[in-house]
């Protein structure tokens, strides 16, 4: 891949990347919807898992020009925080509560995700290829 298209393709998931994130606030935002609570795995920590895995998957992508090991280091920091902080920003949304269950679903989003790429990168596939 060139470096004109290369550059390209990291803009656009740089967008897209900030786009998901305002995505993840809206939602957060909002009122809960009826789920059911004290289910430890349920639709909602699915949600979670996928949500986070994206994030996750679009962070990857737009630091493509850089070390994966870099760019994976910056991912688990991130990991550890912005669950944390979306969970904290929720507490006074009504019908929303603070949920250790939630940053543990999304935690495991991220680790999916860094997962795959250090299974890719230890089988010797060009990562900055995949689209």
């Amino acid at each position: 891949m060139n470096k004109k298209k290369q550059l390209i393709g990291i803009k656009t998931y740089r967008i897209l990347f900030i786009l998901w994130s305002a995505v993840i606030l809206a939602l957060t935002s909002f009122p809960k919807l009826k789920t059911p609570v004290d289910d430890m795995i349920s639709a909602d920590k699915i949600a979670h898992f996928g949500v986070y895995f994206i994030f996750a998957f679009l962070f990857i992508k737009m630091h493509l020009k850089e070390h994966l090991s870099g760019a994976i280091k910056r991912l688990w920091c991130l990991a550890l925080i912005v669950p944390l902080f979306d969970e904290l920003h929720q507490i006074p949304i009504p019908g929303r509560a603070f949920s250790v269950w939630d940053i543990f679903a999304d935690i495991l989003g991220f680790a999916a995700l860094i997962f795959i790429y250090k299974k890719m990168q230890r089988t010797n596939r060009n990562i900055t290829e995949i689209n």
